[in-house]
């Protein structure tokens, strides 16, 4: 239900269009016939999802999902996340064309949002079949690691943002965190266990000053610039900051640097690929460490 109002889903949709969750569907088997285009961006510019050619046949519905082309393409079931401010404008409208359910992202952890994806979609047990397959290939990672780094080693995940803003996540945001904290079970700081573990929201801002509080060991770092796109001008400007570059975990090699397109995402499929690039990293840094 939306705002109280319930909302009858049909047994087996057929016919979905997302403004968000389009991995979380793929994931249980189920492709929608259109998602927006911030959704289709994620599969095209990720160098993990791309090649799996997952967003082909998917309708690009524009920045916000449009309503005239969700009348055009006579869907069953619509999905919408809570953020979406001007979709949910015209919720009503889009529940003329469809039941229209609204969901929270980021609130919940991966596979929770992948059992209620695959709940509406009418595939529970594909989302059982999915967490194990995960939970396996984890439990295996785990052995991996357990070899080269010790229990007390502690990681931090964050990204530079323009204007000196630095985000430090925990563990129900994307970023990789999902995989690292919870499946891979590596240890985040006191200060970052502290502040977004296990909580919501599950990141925060931080100062280039503070900063130093809340790194670990070991960093995975990405750069976004999200206000115009120039991530290789951020980075040199930040990696130039002398609180920076007098940190420990840098002057000592232990900066991890990964693509913000490849880490950004927290659906199913990138969480996945996100583990397997993070062991491989994890295993190539301590090697050269020792």
């Amino acid at each position: 239900d939306y705002e109280g109002r319930e909302v009858t889903i049909p047994t087996h949709p057929q016919r979905i269009l997302v403004n968000q969750f389009m991995g979380h569907l793929l994931a249980v088997g189920v492709k929608p016939i259109g998602a927006t285009s911030n959704q289709l961006s994620q599969f095209e510019d990720s160098s993990f999802l791309k090649p799996l050619g997952l967003s082909a046949g998917v309708e690009d519905l524009g920045n916000t999902l449009s309503l005239e082309r969700a009348l055009s393409l006579n869907p069953d079931l619509i999905i919408l996340q809570q953020n979406a401010v001007d979709e949910l404008k015209n919720y009503d409208e889009y529940s003329k064309i469809a039941p229209t359910v609204v969901l929270s992202y980021g609130s919940k952890t991966m596979f929770e949002q992948l059992r209620e994806i695959a709940d509406i979609a009418g595939v529970p047990e594909k989302a059982e079949e999915w967490i194990a397959q995960y939970e396996e290939k984890a439990a295996q990672y785990r052995e991996q690691l357990a070899g080269v780094i010790g229990p007390d080693v502690t990681f931090t995940v964050m990204e530079a943002w323009p204007k000196s803003e630095i985000m430090i996540f925990g563990n129900l945001f994307g970023r990789g965190t999902f995989s690292l904290y919870n499946s891979l079970q590596l240890k985040a700081p006191a200060k970052v266990q502290e502040a977004v573990m296990d909580k919501e929201p599950s990141y925060l801002k931080v100062s280039l000053e503070t900063l130093p509080e809340y790194i670990g060991d070991y960093v995975f770092l990405s750069v976004y610039d999200w206000q115009d796109g120039d991530n290789a001008g951020l980075e040199a400007d930040f990696k130039n900051a002398p609180v920076w570059r007098s940190l420990p975990a840098v002057t000592e090699d232990r900066i991890i640097q990964v693509n913000v397109n490849d880490f950004l995402p927290g659906d199913p499929l990138s969480i996945e690929k996100q583990m397997e690039a993070q062991v491989q990293l994890l295993l190539e840094k301590f090697q050269k460490m020792k």
